[in-house]
């Protein structure tokens, strides 16, 4: 050891640490070499050591937890008790009873257990399926398998958002998941995984295995049983059976549940082609399952629109049905639940519109549809509803138009449906057309003629219109040309009479003006042309001595009114006043045109647009007024 060498003295009771690097003596317990520096602390178990002891302890613990579940859940897993021993029902007889006549015979629904033989007993249980409302849509007995698997029909299923197994009185359990597939027309359900219900051992079919049938509605026991026309799917086989097999049963080999029968609601067997009982789980939820197959669909608005009870008035209710045909349907015809078919779906709407139409809402519920509702309803009856409400609101117009455009897009009619639409055409039409003819603009009222000719050419009651509306125009001969054209039914015999003797009292009047007005009126309206230039509306008065016009016409007619025209006295309801007189070059009535005709300026009160059709101007004619028949004749002098 050379001078500059640092001499470390250690006491004999300790150990010294030698440096591997200068080899001096350290003290024990060093981490440092005091002469050189050099780390003395021992290298540290790798970190590849560390991570496996890591996992090893993870291991252990996550081994520790899962005892302890299987323990717990040992002790706390609860097993259904056997249900006591129902009545035997009575034994199942043959028959070659038809599958609709089948369906009137009821299964027993009540849960129980069956004993097959003594070494298989099947739990029976109901299970019950309710919509998003909570109603109850189906129930149906089925046997419960494995541990707690149900076999379901797949159209039993839709459009429950809520599927429960009751065993006996007081014990209900939830479905909660199951096997499905698209392809299959059943599905394999399960309980809840906290609750067993011991039943036979679920097991794939075997061919070369003889099979049995066992009903679920008779105390017989299991029968051989043929299936032929096998026709593999997904988690099924289905096969057809024998005529006289028409009720929910099991399909039993060795023992063990092989498949399942359904009876009507879906015929056929249903062979299970997927694993022994034991090493099943679910892939799909209940939930899951109803958002395929309903969720989001039409037959889900019916559904929420069937929920809406007395809280809810009448057009909401007819609003929330409508708007479900702007929905895409999911469901096939044949697979739609009873209580959304669309029979049922538009006689409740009918109802709704005309409890609705009744309280005066005829506008709002015309509001509610277009075509698009109605053609997706395709309902004869709803489509005549909203057409007239249409018409009530808007007009006949709008009314048939809708009709039309959507008569025209309906699929095929039935005949019944046909006759209906061609009916309620004819009421539409007919009833426009008196309304304009009643209201006076007969050109309106020859327009909506046209109209409902072109639509129905050979409807009687329609070309009669035709006829009325010729005789308003006091053309008795194309009236009779019309009247002569078609054969009537004997319910319009007395309605053509009475036409023909309208066309012949105008015959009989050639050379006078006839004038029609309202039977039993007391004012008699006539239109005249004043000097051949002006429309004027006048009110023919036997009691006034001379015309009146209004200040209006006269102003139009730039005829002088002013200091220098003489001034009447007229006496009046009102009282005595004075109107200027004016002479008007012509008055033109029926094609009879009298000149230089005197008459005074007023306005008649209330009136002012009117005139007063005098006796200066009615003593050029022979007058003859029928006022049960609404007719003036004026026959020139």
């Amino acid at each position: 050891m050379d001078e500059n060498d640092i001499e470390i003295i250690i006491p004999d009771d300790e150990i010294p640490v030698v440096c591997p690097n200068c080899q001096t003596s350290n003290p024990e317990g060093a981490n440092f070499c005091l002469n050189c520096g050099l780390s003395l602390v021992k290298p540290r178990t790798s970190r590849g050591n560390w991570i496996w002891l890591a996992l090893c302890v993870l291991i252990f613990t996550g081994m520790l937890v899962y005892v302890y579940q299987r323990l717990s859940t040992y002790e706390s897993r609860k097993t259904i008790p056997p249900i006591s021993q129902l009545a035997v029902p009575a034994p199942r007889k043959k028959s070659t009873a038809t599958v609709k006549e089948a369906q009137k015979v009821p299964v027993k629904t009540e849960p129980q257990i069956r004993q097959v033989s003594e070494q298989m007993k099947l739990p029976v249980g109901l299970v019950t399926i309710k919509d998003i409302s909570g109603k109850i849509i189906n129930e149906l007995a089925v046997p419960v398998v494995g541990d707690g698997w149900v076999a379901l029909p797949r159209v039993f299923c839709l459009g429950g958002a809520e599927w429960i197994l009751r065993m006996g009185p007081n014990t209900e359990v939830g479905i909660v998941a199951g096997l499905y597939n698209d392809l299959d027309r059943a599905g394999l359900w399960r309980i809840r995984d906290d609750v067993t219900i011991e039943g036979p051992e679920l097991h794939p079919w075997s061919a070369s295995a003889p099979t049995t049938w066992l009903s679920l509605g008779s105390a017989d026991p299991p029968e051989p049983l043929e299936i032929a026309n096998l026709r593999e799917q997904g988690y099924f086989i289905e096969g057809d059976l024998a005529d006289d097999i028409d009720e929910p049963g099991i399909l039993i080999q060795n023992q063990r549940v092989v498949g399942w029968t359904f009876g009507d609601i879906a015929t056929g067997a249903f062979i299970w082609n997927g694993d022994e009982g034991a090493f099943l789980r679910p892939e799909i939820r209940v939930d899951d399952f109803y958002r395929i197959t309903f969720a989001n669909s039409r037959e889900e608005e019916f559904a929420r629109a069937f929920a809406m009870g007395a809280d809810y008035r009448e057009l909401e209710r007819l609003e929330a049905f409508a708007n479900g045909f702007r929905f895409e349907s999911k469901l096939t015809a044949g697979e739609l639940p009873a209580n959304l078919q669309k029979e049922n779906v538009t006689k409740t709407m009918q109802a709704l519109i005309d409890s609705a139409v009744k309280t005066g809402a005829a506008r709002q519920v015309a509001n509610l549809f277009d075509t698009q509702i109605l053609v997706e309803a395709g309902d004869v009856v709803l489509l005549m509803q909203v057409s007239r409400a249409t018409a009530q609101s808007y007009g006949f117009e709008d009314g048939i138009a809708l009709a039309e455009t959507v008569a025209d897009q309906l699929a095929l009619l039935n005949e019944q449906d046909s006759i209906q639409l061609t009916q309620f055409f004819s009421e539409l039409y007919q009833e426009w057309i008196v309304s304009l003819f009643n209201r006076g603009s007969l050109q309106g009222a020859r327009r909506a003629y046209r109209l409902g000719s072109r639509k129905l050419p050979d409807d009687p009651a329609i070309h009669l219109l035709g006829v009325q509306l010729a005789l308003a125009d006091n053309n008795w001969a194309e009236a009779e040309e019309l009247l002569a054209e078609r054969d009537y039914p004997a319910s319009l015999r007395d309605k053509v009479q009475n036409l023909r003797n309208q066309i012949a009292e105008l015959k009989a009047q050639e050379g006078k003006i006839v004038i029609n007005f309202t039977p039993g009126s007391r004012y008699i309206p006539v239109s005249a042309v004043l000097n051949r230039d002006t429309d004027q509306n006048f009110i023919v008065d036997t009691g006034a001595s001379m015309v009146t016009i209004p200040r209006a016409t006269a102003e139009y007619l730039n005829l002088a009114v002013d200091d220098r025209n003489p001034m009447r006295r007229v006496v009046t309801a009102g009282g005595v006043q004075y109107a200027p007189e004016v002479t008007l070059y012509s008055i033109t009535i029926g094609g009879w045109e009298i000149n230089d005709v005197k008459a005074l300026v007023m306005d008649i009160p209330d009136q002012p647009d009117l005139g007063l059709l005098g006796l200066n101007f009615l003593q050029n004619f022979r007058v003859d007024v029928n006022t049960e028949e609404g007719i003036l004749l004026l026959e020139p002098r």
